[in-house]
């Protein structure tokens, strides 16, 4: 729910006195964006629309951002943020590596399933928002901050046993790949590897996952060549 007005007690500065206090006038503007987005169908979103939805000057609106993308870049920041925090909450609270994992992968798959959380993805995915300078940084960072708790659940499956065969960091990217697909995110960091790489991280999470003895004697290139395949 966006923050209700509150008339600013306090006042710092000269000249004309604001009509409520920074927070509200920032929490003012990120609402109105978003109104904005959605009434453009994600297409684009103008400053000047922006201050029309949210009731606010010109002069309101540079006090809390240098330009437009600055306040795009922000609010993705902040829901990314929001939704690391939700992560965290439900791997940390989880009775076990099992469970914790399974939480993760519940949370992720909620951008897309939950209708709310489904919006909000598209609304910071939009067009407009993946023009603005340094998007692909936001984009980088906001994926691995959500996926850190999932390292951190490999991790402790692996000192555990609950997941004696899992290589974290490896598996780590493979699952995330795996389920930013499924809950329809924009795919990052995955597709810079080289073919080859990829192909053996992939075929090794795979044999992993399938239990398959991964040994040099016990999988040779005959065993999965095309003779395998007859």
């Amino acid at each position: 729910m966006p923050t209700k007005p509150k008339p600013a007690t306090t006042h710092t500065h000269t000249g004309r006195a604001r009509r409520f206090d920074s927070d509200t006038e920032r929490e003012l503007l990120f609402a109105a964006t978003l109104k904005v987005l959605r009434r453009n169908d994600y297409a684009d979103v103008a400053i000047a629309d922006i201050l029309e939805e949210a009731g606010l000057s010109t002069r309101s609106f540079y006090r809390q951002f240098q330009s437009k993308d600055e306040l795009l870049l922000m609010l993705y920041r902040r829901d990314a943020d929001a939704a690391a925090d939700r992560l965290r909450s439900r791997v940390r609270t989880a009775g076990s590596a099992a469970d914790a994992l399974e939480a993760w992968i519940d949370e992720i798959l909620s951008f897309r399933l939950d209708r709310r959380k489904a919006e909000r993805v598209a609304l910071l995915g939009a067009a407009s928002a993946r023009r603005a300078e340094g998007y692909s940084d936001e984009a980088i960072h906001a994926a691995a901050l959500i996926s850190a708790p999932l390292l951190e659940v490999l991790e402790a499956g692996k000192r555990d046993g609950s997941f004696p065969a899992t290589e974290p960091r490896r598996d780590a990217d493979m699952i995330r790949a795996i389920v930013f697909d499924l809950a329809g995110l924009n795919p990052t960091g995955r597709g810079r590897d080289p073919r080859s790489a990829a192909t053996q991280d992939i075929l090794g999470f795979c044999l992993r996952a399938l239990g398959a003895k991964t040994g040099p004697s016990a999988i040779g290139p005959s065993q999965i060549g095309p003779s395998a395949m007859r």
